[in-house]
Formats: structure tokens, sequence, C-alpha cells
């Protein structure tokens, strides 16, 4: 199966939440990983996709793990 990449704003939409949280997992927890989880769109783009199934998968194991106390 292909992977399907979109773009930011329809990988906020459907992963319920903001440019800036998606941009916090990506470049200051450094949870969302390049070529697993997004990728340029061309390799001098600024713009990004984002591999929506890789980045549910990554987010919904972290929100069924427990907080350490």
């Amino acid at each position: 199966m292909a992977i399907k990449w979109v773009t930011q704003v329809e990988a906020c939409e459907a992963l319920g939440m903001g440019k800036s949280t998606i941009q916090k997992l990506r470049n200051k927890d450094k949870i969302l990983e390049i070529g697993k989880h997004y990728r340029r769109k061309t390799p001098t783009s600024k713009v990004l996709l984002y591999n929506l199934e890789a980045c549910d998968k990554t987010l919904s194991k972290l929100c069924s793990t427990p907080l350490e106390a």
C-alpha cells in the first residue's frame, strides 16, 4: 500500500491539533521524525508533507501510555 502524504493543514485537521502543536512535536519534542512522519515536498522545498498513518499511530501510542508520577 502506498503512503498517503498530506499537507500540514490536512494533517492538523485529521489529528485534531493546531499548526504550532504539530511543529512542536516535530522540532522541540522530536516525536515526529523526518522520513517516517514527515518529509519535504521536494528536496529544496520548505513545504512539508505528513504521513498521516504514521503520525496517528505514534500519537495514539503516546496517548495510551501512562504518565510517570
